[in-house]
């Protein structure tokens, strides 16, 4: 039976991604990492009994630790016939307070948004069909021409992101911008890995959420600002463009995954209903060929076409 895996899927959208996905997608597996299995087992069940589907299962993963996404990989090495048919990185943090790290040492949000989804990305390439997909949840706040109210990206490279030296300036303002750096990060491997895989049948996307109110990204913001996020932000969903529920976000998220209508699409970026061009920024080949080096170097990673 093949496998779809969804990370980030215990709640927000990658919940309603999964539960989307176990409409649509009948006869294939559906894996739920976690990073708390006990968690993990609850979501399971909640998405049996609103969907029906049985062939659900969650292993445990922490995307802040290297060694659990080999352990994840090494569950599917075991499992010859069972192959993955869609990846979807959609997990991703973001921490506007004090600098956190890893468990190997790299800042968090870049560990966990880029490097964890990336490490995880090679590791699970040698169990994915012929014709897989994989997508990365990115996000608009990439692009400075978008002029989000998110502190825009600065890509230096890959060492500097992870081990990033201390600064003067505010927390909040240091931690959206690693937010928005680990999104263009993300559409920069996107690109790179397309590119790689271009003999392939594999497709890679890029997927933009837009804004997204009442998921847990918030969870280190100012107790006004979680306020505002959960409670007073949901109602922009009905006034303006690309301001959407988790369910809604979710839902497209499954349907660009599976549905029939987009399985021609490769090495694009997929936001607000439609395929754009990103920031200047994410297609600097140097930049690029930076970040997958050095993503290599530090994950420990080898590319297996």
């Amino acid at each position: 039976m093949n496998s779809i895996v969804i990370t980030g899927a215990t709640s927000g959208i990658g919940f309603e991604c999964a539960s989307r996905m176990a409409q649509i997608a009948k006869n294939e597996q559906i894996v739920i990492p976690a990073r708390n299995i006990k968690a993990g087992k609850e979501v399971i069940e909640k998405i049996k009994d609103k969907t029906g589907h049985k062939n659900l299962t969650s292993l445990e993963l922490d995307l802040a630790s290297l060694q659990s996404i080999r352990n994840f990989s090494e569950s599917f090495a075991k499992e010859k016939s069972n192959a993955i048919s869609i990846l979807i990185n959609n997990a991703g943090v973001q921490n506007i307070g004090e600098t956190q790290f890893t468990t190997d040492g790299f800042e968090q949000t870049f560990g966990v948004n880029h490097l964890g989804a990336f490490a995880l990305t090679m590791q699970l390439l040698p169990f994915m069909k012929d014709d897989a997909h994989i997508i990365f949840t990115s996000s608009e706040t990439h692009d400075p021409a978008l002029k989000t109210p998110i502190e825009p990206p600065i890509y230096t490279s890959t060492q500097e992101l992870a081990f990033p030296k201390e600064t003067s300036e505010k927390q909040n303002i240091v931690g959206q911008r690693r937010y928005s750096t680990s999104k263009l990060c993300n559409i920069m491997t996107t690109y790179e890995l397309q590119e790689r895989l271009k003999h392939t049948n594999i497709r890679v996307n890029a997927y933009d959420p837009g804004l997204t109110p009442g998921t847990g990204l918030a969870r280190t913001y100012t107790p006004v600002m979680r306020f505002l996020w959960k409670n007073v932000f949901p109602v922009l969903t009905l006034f303006k463009s690309n301001i959407h529920t988790p369910a809604q976000a979710g839902k497209h998220l499954a349907n660009l995954a599976y549905c029939e209508k987009y399985k021609d699409l490769k090495g694009i970026y997929f936001s607000d209903g439609k395929v754009v061009r990103t920031s200047v920024d994410s297609y600097n080949k140097d930049f690029q060929k930076d970040l997958w080096s050095g993503s290599l170097e530090l994950t420990k990673t080898t590319f297996i076409e």
